[in-house]
């Protein structure tokens, strides 16, 4: 079967763009992590040590008269992704297109279904990747938790942390992750509604607790996820919990792809398969007369990398 002609037996291109910008509710990661689009399922990138930039030696530029200007070079160090292939699919069988009030939003429903799974998987994914210590330059604590509203010092903490980075890595970090839970404690903080608000008394918002920081971004995930068995959901029962945890993160976000590349903590990298012809696919599979049902399945190639850890630290025992 030619490639353009399975394209378009089992793409459904209609429902494969609706569900490529779908959200799923509270998620932080298609805001955290930058995607770069790769023409090979597994390929080879290259990564420069920044510091070498920074290097001074006293005298080095100084050129007697006559004289070659002296040569510094830089170094190139090289890893390797693989773009895995996540996919999810759904049936729904004859009895329930003949009950349905509208088949096509079954058809829709069953795609959201697969689509969220998918979402929610990633953002696992990449949430696990932040909470590995490895994978951050230095995990630090607060001396006071900042559920304790009247006590706390989230202003200071948090302030003193941006200035280790800036130290450790010549930037500032440009992304706080502040976890809703952790976020609504923040909010009522009194030294943070002193410094805004004086004796008017209110209550912080995310952008204004950004500007105080002089960070670009605050991202407060509050996605959770069902920490139970199937089994047990379908009984009816089920326990939910943050994906994020209970850390904070300060992190520098950028772009290997941008016309000036910019190192950052994490990059994903996504392969579109030349069967499919779009980076996220919904296949509609044909009718199973057999087990007289439907099929979709949504699918995508990726996989997300920690570039350079000491691009982001972790602040734990906040709440």
């Amino acid at each position: 079967m030619p490639l353009q002609e399975g394209r378009n037996l089992h793409i459904d291109a209609v429902l494969s763009n609706v569900m490529v910008g779908r959200k799923t509710v509270g998620g932080i990661v298609s805001d955290l992590v930058p995607v770069m689009n790769v023409g090979k399922q597994s390929d080879v990138f290259y990564k420069s040590n920044y510091k070498e930039n920074l290097l001074y030696d006293a005298g080095l530029t100084d050129r007697a008269k006559g004289a070659k200007s002296r040569e510094v070079y830089f170094t190139v160090s090289s890893d390797t992704y693989y773009a895995r292939n996540y996919a999810l699919g759904t049936r729904w069988f004859d009895e329930d297109v003949v009950n349905a009030d509208d088949p096509i939003r079954l058809r829709q429903r069953a795609a959201g279904l697969v689509t969220d799974r998918l979402n929610i998987d990633y953002e696992a994914r990449v949430a696990a990747l932040a909470n590995n210590a490895a994978n951050v330059s230095t995990t630090v604590s607060v001396s006071t938790a900042w559920s304790n509203t009247t006590g706390s010092r989230p202003l200071d903490d948090l302030g003193d942390q941006i200035e280790a980075f800036r130290e450790l890595t010549t930037l500032r970090p440009n992304v706080l992750i502040m976890p809703e839970q952790i976020a609504t404690k923040v909010r009522r903080s009194d030294q943070i509604r002193d410094v805004l608000f004086g004796d008017r008394g209110g209550v912080a918002a995310d952008q204004q607790i950004a500007d105080l920081l002089k960070v670009e971004r605050i991202l407060v995930p509050e996605i959770m996820y069902n920490t139970a068995g199937l089994g047990a959901t379908e009984a009816g029962s089920g326990t939910v919990a943050p994906i994020w945890g209970n850390k904070v993160f300060l992190a520098y976000v950028g772009n290997l792809q941008s016309q000036d590349p910019q190192d950052t903590w994490f990059q994903a990298f996504r392969w579109t398969d030349p069967a499919f012809g779009v980076p996220f696919a919904i296949r509609a599979f044909p009718h199973n007369d057999e087990r007289r049902s439907q099929k979709v399945e949504a699918s995508y190639y990726q996989t997300e990398k920690v570039i350079s850890p000491d691009l982001a630290l972790a602040i734990n025992s906040v709440i």
